[in-house]
């Protein structure tokens, strides 16, 4: 086996072997051989030996790095960087220079895979700047939102397999705890780092270690209330942690964007570097304690917040109010001034929470660009960056349902819609082009934005809340008790639902079914077809006297004709039979309607009859459909994209009640498996699931005893 030495800057020799799956050494002169913390050796001897398949566990396949890296612009600081402790003696202009390193090699392998890196380019300096100050995996370093973690996944052992991101058995595009020993805890959907954090702290105390927690949270954290209830704990339990604000200056309000922005100047540095020095934090406290013998603490303690918050940026003492020390505002592409407020606020034992504003810029790299325009507006749980069967251009479930909504909303001037969630699809801009003052986007504030469509119906409007599913269920409460417990008219438009590939479990929408459908006054639908969502959309804008909602999936419709029609309201409960048999009865749920045409196409050339029927309905139920479809068939299938407890339980309730299986039918659910399917293509998540037109006509010939056909079928 061939080896190969690189002689690189700053004193640094790197030795490794061609071949993936062996062990890689680093020889380092200027790289400490020990780093010393309290009771622990992190770097025990002068040679690192490090096993490429330790950091990524999870991680199946190894590819060749010359593959990848063969077009990328030389790295010589980043090649020999494996994990962060060879950041430790590298100076801050060794350290700015491997902070071009990693935005150049982000940028190259992010704009090939098509993903959203806008984010963690912004964080570049920042990460580095952690990892330079901060022994991880020791010290905790939590993130709210995993398009901020690919430097950090970079720095971490895991930069071979960066290609991988968010593909079948790679990386996954958010911090996993099975992934890497350097994500303590999992980011997904925002806002609960700073819990997590404080969880982290409080036990760190109890058990008397002295790890340091530092937690990175983003513009778009800030509008969950979860973010604020953390920050008042925090405050209130006064234990040692480090929150950073990660400012790249997003709002949700154009008009606010384009007024005027937080600045840094030569005297907000200054002011930070003194506001996080020990001398400065020192003498505060020992002011504090004479205030206090004095008796004039609270006067002192006023006097203290408005010097502070003449300092600091219109809105900082909001942070102080809740119990946090601020400091800021910090430069987070100025390498030497992060790391010397990181140094400071890392140095002192006993402090409090500190909030530390950095503010970044998320246009840092214009050599590369995003593969598509519509690319540029991806986002968590907003749109869809898998490499599907479609192309970009495709119609997608979104847009038919905005024309066919806009359509509507042009008859009825009532009509308003509510987003909240991540950011928007980008569809739904033409909504809010053509009534700007009926487009309500409140972020990630779910739980008001489902209160707020209650009280918009309450007076007199047509609110439309839409939330993707996997953020609905956080504000699973106010759907029960502020708008289903009163029967107020909110129409409840869940986005992707099922399945939604490269996102994996943390966005995907298998739950809504089950929580929506046990409501006792939400009528629950899912449309197979892009005519159907069309019909679904008017039927809810006809719904007036209960709460109503329909899920519809990422990705491309069924059919290919542009036009969208005028939609005509569906009877509630009422589905339909789109092609009789006599042998077998499959009835679909939403979009697994189309799999079940399928199956059909596949058992019809073994001769088997299959009847395929549209349910439209989980609640109410179609009762008539289901006791014709129990009486003409000896076997009844029914298949959803959704977990257990949804559609297939509320038919074998009614099926058992009615004594539809005290007879001769044969009743068997396919659902989503009762586990968190990995990301991957969504044809190969289906697979997984059992949910593709083989997989449910192999469950067929099964139920009919022909095993050895089922097995041939799924060769």
């Amino acid at each position: 086996m061939a080896t190969s030495a690189t002689q690189c800057p700053y004193g640094i020799a790197s030795h490794s072997y061609v071949e993936f799956g062996h062990k890689l050494e680093f020889s380092s002169s200027n790289f400490p051989s020990k780093v010393e913390l309290p009771g622990l050796n992190l770097y025990p001897s002068s040679v690192s030996t490090i096993n490429s398949k330790v950091c990524v566990r999870r991680i199946c396949s190894l590819p060749d790095i010359d593959d990848i890296f063969s077009d990328i612009i030389a790295t010589p600081l980043l090649d020999v960087v494996e994990n962060p402790i060879h950041l430790k003696n590298l100076t801050i202009k060794e350290l700015k220079l491997l902070a071009g390193e990693i935005r150049s090699e982000l940028s190259s392998i992010m704009s090939k895979t098509q993903n959203d890196f806008k984010a963690s380019l912004a964080a570049v300096e920042l990460t580095v700047a952690i990892h330079h100050v901060f022994h991880a995996p020791v010290d905790k370093i939590l993130w709210d939102v995993g398009e901020q973690t690919y430097a950090h996944k970079i720095l971490t052992g895991r930069r071979s397999l960066m290609h991988t991101l968010r593909q079948k058995e790679g990386l996954s595009g958010f911090t996993s705890r099975s992934e890497s020993e350097y994500d303590p805890f999992g980011a997904g959907h925002g806002c609960n780092s700073i819990s997590a954090g404080i969880g982290m702290a409080i036990a760190r105390d109890i058990k008397g270690k002295r790890e340091r927690i530092v937690t990175v949270i983003g513009n778009g954290t800030t509008m969950a209330g979860q973010v604020y209830e953390a920050m008042g704990n925090a405050g209130y339990l006064d234990s040692n942690m480090i929150v950073i604000l990660n400012d790249s200056r997003h709002s949700l309000h154009p008009k606010i964007e384009e007024g005027s922005k937080t600045s840094i100047t030569a005297l907000s540095s200054t002011l930070s570097k003194l506001q996080s020095s020990k001398s400065f934090r020192r003498l505060r406290e020992v002011a504090k304690g004479v205030t206090k013998r004095i008796g004039m603490h609270e006067l002192a303690a006023k006097v203290d917040e408005y010097a502070r918050g003449m300092m600091g940026p219109l809105g900082s003492t909001l942070f102080e109010e809740l119990g946090l020390y601020y400091i800021g505002p910090v430069d987070g592409h100025n390498i030497g001034e992060l790391v010397c407020v990181l140094q400071e606020v890392s140095s002192l034992d006993s402090m409090g929470p500190v909030l530390i504003h950095v503010i970044t810029e998320e246009n840092q790299c214009a050599e590369y660009k995003q593969p598509s325009e519509a690319m540029e507006n991806q986002h968590e749980g907003s749109f869809d960056s898998d490499g599907l069967l479609y192309n970009m251009h495709a119609r997608t479930y979104s847009d038919c349902f905005v024309k066919a909504l806009i359509m509507e909303a042009e008859k009825d001037k009532d009509i308003v819609i509510v987003h909240a969630g991540m950011e928007m699809d980008p569809s739904l801009q033409l909504f809010r082009e053509r009534f700007p003052d009926r487009f309500f986007d409140l972020g990630m504030a779910e739980q008001h934005a489902v209160t707020f469509s209650a009280g918009l119906s309450c007076g007199g409007l047509k609110p439309f809340c839409i939330i993707p599913s996997t953020f609905l269920q956080r504000a699973y409460d106010q759907v029960v008790h502020d708008v289903d417990r009163q029967r107020i008219p909110v129409r409840f438009v869940i986005t992707n639902a099922g399945l939604v590939g490269s996102d994996g479990p943390t966005m995907c929408g298998a739950f809504d079914i089950t929580f929506m459908s046990c409501l006792p006054n939400m009528i629950v639908m899912a449309p197979s077809d892009e005519d159907e969502l069309v019909d679904m959309v008017a039927t809810a804008v006809h719904t007036d006297d209960h709460p109503i909602c329909f899920r519809y999936p990422r990705g491309a419709i069924v059919g290919t004709d542009h036009y969208t029609h005028s939609g005509i309201p569906i009877e509630i409960g009422k589905g339909k039979i789109l092609i009789e048999g006599k042998d077998v009865a499959l009835l679909g749920y939403g979009e697994m309607v189309q799999n079940c045409l399928r199956a059909r196409a596949l058992l019809s050339k073994l001769g088997i009859e299959v009847t395929v029927a549209d349910a439209r309905f989980c609640k109410p139920l179609d009762m008539k459909l289901l006791r014709q479809l129990c009486e003409n068939h000896a076997f009844l299938v029914t298949v959803e994209e959704g977990s257990i407890g949804g559609f297939g339980s509320h038919v074998s309730q009614f099926i058992a009640l009615d004594g539809q299986l005290d007879g001769r039918t044969k009743w068997r659910p396919i659902v989503l498996p009762d586990k968190y399917i990995e990301h991957a293509l969504p044809k190969e998540q289906l697979a997984l699931a059992g949910l593709t037109g083989h997989h449910i006509a192999a469950t067929v010939l099964r139920l009919l005893g022909r095993t050895r056909e089922a097995l041939l079928l799924m060769c």
